[in-house]
């Protein structure tokens, strides 16, 4: 989508508080976004080309429709 890397950090950073903020009022332990499960595969996710989640969230961001991405795909984006 043409981030450079610090609005990509910015993005991630503020996207991760926001997880963690939504889990800890859900009755989490804030602690758990800042482990592997959350930062950890945040981190994976956005750091992979290959990720089915960034493209999706991509191909989103472009315009097409949530039902005509899960149609293309051959496996099971998550979230």
């Amino acid at each position: 989508m043409g981030f450079g890397d610090n609005s990509k950090a910015t993005l991630i950073t503020r996207g991760l508080a926001e997880m963690s903020r939504l889990g800890a009022a859900l009755g989490a332990n804030p602690n758990t976004f800042m482990g592997l499960a959350g930062l950890g595969d945040v981190v994976a996710t956005c750091a992979s080309a290959k990720s089915r989640n960034t493209a999706v969230g991509v191909r989103l961001g472009r315009g097409e429709t949530i039902e005509s991405i899960t149609e293309s795909m051959s496996m099971v984006a998550e979230g």
